[in-house]
């Protein structure tokens, strides 16, 4: 058993709070309830406890009332081509291996069996911004070379698409272009082809699109290139082409509290007051997956914000599924944002390796 693997073991008795702390600071997403002989007793994932939470669970009390008490399994001898099927075939991303006495042994993850399996679609990053929000930081900087670890934020997207079997990738370039191609050139990607998609004239978010010169016959994942997110784009494509819709939209939960006592009010005459309320929305994560015919859509030479094609594509022209992120994300917009990236990609960091 792995050190990594140890880390995520935990006994019924492990609160819920201690329980989530498990499965933030370790790279599976989940938690293995195990008893004092490491015999599996059940499964946790973030997902299980947020369900928890809105049913009223106390987040002091005991993991075990949240555990999936029938998980999935695997036997040692399993091989790796019969682990992918039974995971896609049951929608699932972990897969403890256990022994003939339900002793854990490993934890294989859909990502590390489909990893590096070539595929046919291609991408595009979306990095011709100003990424003026950042400051003296952009000055003289493309945003998506800022470095984040010892790599660009940019070759962390290319070396995650990779990983996930993509090997031909579109950059759309504009604001310090010569940069990007000059660090491509200087930094090949082994395994890779990168194009540039050069615009003469800021398109938008999605505009650049029409510049590419390869017909596009399989799904085309689009993404902003100051995204810090280890999203599994084989489990992305999949969910996509079950979907059957011209586009899938990733999102992501984003939790604010407003710090003041907010009002209902009739009138004059207060209803209520709630004193600092807390609320959970979803966003958009800037990373999406577009059918061929998506493009029909996109006028060459015009600007376009994915905003503006996702409210058509969902209006008139088939609609949008949406993928909900559950890993780690962070759009990188502001210095603050870029700090907060540096803080949190030694926690990540396996997850691009």
């Amino acid at each position: 058993m792995t050190a990594q693997l140890e880390k995520i073991l935990i006994s019924p008795a492990t609160s819920i709070l201690e329980t989530l702390k498990v499965i933030d600071d370790a790279a599976f997403e989940i938690a293995l309830v195990v008893d004092e002989d490491s015999k599996l007793l059940g499964t946790v994932t973030d997902g299980d406890i947020r369900r928890g939470i809105i049913k009223g669970a106390d987040l002091h009390s005991p993991i075990v009332d949240l555990m999936n008490r029938q998980p999935i399994v695997a036997g040692q001898n399993t091989t790796d081509d019969e682990l992918l099927f039974l995971m896609t075939n049951r929608s699932i991303k972990h897969l403890p291996v256990v022994d003939r006495n339900s002793r854990i042994i490993k934890l294989v993850q859909l990502k590390d069996l489909i990893a590096r399996k070539p595929r046919d679609n291609m991408a595009v990053i979306m990095a011709g911004g100003l990424g003026s929000r950042l400051g003296e930081l952009t000055r003289n900087m493309p945003k998506p070379l800022l470095p984040v670890g010892n790599r660009p934020i940019i070759a962390l997207i290319v070396e995650q698409l990779h990983r996930h079997g993509i090997q031909k990738i579109s950059i759309s370039i504009n604001y310090h272009a010569s940069r990007i191609k000059d660090y491509f050139n200087e930094h090949p990607v082994a395994g890779v082809s990168i194009s540039y998609l050069e615009e003469k004239e800021f398109l938008g978010t999605a505009g650049s699109l029409a510049l590419l010169k390869e017909p596009v016959q399989q799904p085309l994942i689009v993404m902003n290139g100051d995204i810090l997110s280890p999203v599994n784009f084989g489990n992305l494509l999949d969910f996509h082409g079950a979907g059957r819709k011209p586009m899938t939209l990733c999102t992501r939960e984003f939790n604010f509290q407003i710090p003041y006592g907010v009002l209902q009010m009739r009138g004059d005459e207060l209803i209520d007051i709630e004193e600092k309320p807390a609320h959970s929305i979803f966003i958009n994560a800037g990373i999406y997956v577009l059918e061929p015919s998506v493009l029909d859509h996109i006028e060459a030479g015009q600007r376009l914000d994915m905003p503006d094609l996702i409210k058509t594509i969902n209006c008139s022209a088939g609609g949008v599924s949406c993928y909900p992120v559950s890993e780690f994300w962070l759009d990188i917009g502001s210095p603050v944002d870029y700090a907060r990236a540096h803080e949190n990609f030694a926690n990540i960091s396996d997850k691009y390796e």
